[in-house]
């Protein structure tokens, strides 16, 4: 049985030692690799732009012996062609495949299933035939080609399965990306409308004062900058809370941050506070790591604020920021000096609207701050948690995935 040319195009089928060369050609719809010269080297097929992509797709098949859906750019007429690749180990050579596409890959296995069956069959029945004959003795390759063909099989209804799951997990990313675009106009019209009565409130609070202050007595000015001092606070909650819904949904692309750089930026955020209180923030010399740079500056710039926030009375704060590397994560602490917290609340900090007990009442905050830091080192890969006690000081602890 013949694979139909007339329904499969731009497809491409290997067999390749473990080295990387290739053995066999069972079908090359594109002409690449001429039988006549093989043995060949698989990177020969490949274009140069992507001939670091392919060193790595080599790697993945000898270290899990399976590699699902590829792009690599092969050559053809000297301009590149993007295939989709895919990959098995069996009986210490690998297999691959390759198509423009799924419609033309799902065709490709379709083909090789019926090839394999078929194969199978004539060995079967010549089997038989031989069986008949008094000097046949069973050759023991046949039931080792029989394994073959069965295993084969089995690696192509995985393939199969694998390609049908690819396409539904794209389907649930495209509506998750959708729900999360509507979430998100949602949330920026819900802040528009509740900050709007707010500034109303603000706005006609200060005009009062304004005008009638001198009638008013110390009762009235108290209640009005009450209210105006609740306006404010739920103003900043709403901000907060907008903020905590777009961790993880803003500036998607990982890219190589440069935490000193993003450090450095934080301590001039906070150099006024700083410079008031005679405090300073060291730091090691920090690594590049992959992630979201704003994110990752917000995640600082809230660990940092908070210890200069929380600061002992009396006492300059220092904030020290320390990092180690482990073979998949990084570490990093943000120790400072000031007033600690009690154990019972080590979590519980953590979570929405929850603010550090020792705060005092004027110090403004709305409970949010290390919520979203929480957030942003979980999409980062990552967990945080503190080390504190009471008068000592608090050391935060968070790690970043490396991948």
């Amino acid at each position: 049985m013949n694979i139909d040319t007339h329904e499969i195009k731009n497809g491409l089928c290997l067999v390749c030692s473990r080295e990387g060369q290739i053995l066999r050609v069972p079908f090359d719809d594109l002409e690449m690799v001429p039988k006549d010269r093989l043995p060949a080297q698989f990177s020969d097929i490949i274009d140069r732009e992507s001939i670091g992509k392919a060193a790595n797709f080599w790697e993945e098949i000898l270290d899990n012996e399976f590699v699902f859906d590829y792009q690599l750019y092969v050559r053809q007429d000297e301009e590149p062609v993007p295939l989709h690749f895919s990959a098995a180990t069996f009986n210490g050579q690998v297999w691959i495949i390759a198509a423009a596409n799924d419609e033309m890959l799902e065709k490709m296995l379709d083909e090789m299933m019926l090839i394999n069956n078929e194969q199978q069959n004539r060995i079967r029945r010549t089997e038989k035939k031989l069986s008949k004959l008094e000097q046949y003795r069973p050759d023991p390759s046949l039931d080792t080609y029989d394994e073959i063909s069965k295993v084969n099989n089995e690696l192509i209804n995985v393939q199969r399965q694998l390609m049908k799951q690819n396409r539904e997990i794209s389907n649930l990313n495209e509506q998750l990306n959708r729900s999360n675009r509507e979430l998100e106009h949602f949330a920026y019209a819900v802040s528009h409308d509740l900050k709007e009565p707010l500034r109303m409130i603000r706005s006609f609070m200060r005009l009062l004062e304004k005008k009638y202050g001198d009638e008013l007595d110390e009762k009235a000015r108290e209640y009005i900058h009450y209210a105006v001092d609740g306006a404010e606070r739920m103003n900043a909650m709403i901000s907060s809370l907008l903020e905590y819904s777009r961790v993880g949904r803003k500036n998607r692309e990982a890219e190589e941050v440069d935490l000193n750089k993003v450090v450095d930026k934080v301590t001039r955020l906070n150099r006024s506070v700083i410079e008031e209180h005679g405090g300073a923030v060291k730091c090691a010399d920090l690594p590049v790591v992959v992630g979201q740079e704003v994110p990752l500056q917000q995640l600082f710039n809230n660990l940092v604020s908070n210890a200069l926030k929380y600061r002992k009375a009396g006492t300059a704060p220092v904030v020290e920021i320390r990092f180690k590397e482990k073979p998949k994560e990084w570490i990093f602490t943000v120790s400072d000096s000031g007033r600690g917290i009690a154990p019972e609340y080590h979590e519980t900090i953590f979570d929405l609207f929850q603010r550090v007990e020792s705060a005092a009442e004027e110090e403004t905050g709305t409970g949010m701050g290390l919520a979203i830091c929480k957030k942003i080192v979980e999409h980062h890969g990552g967990e945080i948690w503190v080390e504190s006690e009471p008068g000592e000081g608090s050391t935060f602890y968070f790690t970043i995935a490396k991948e």
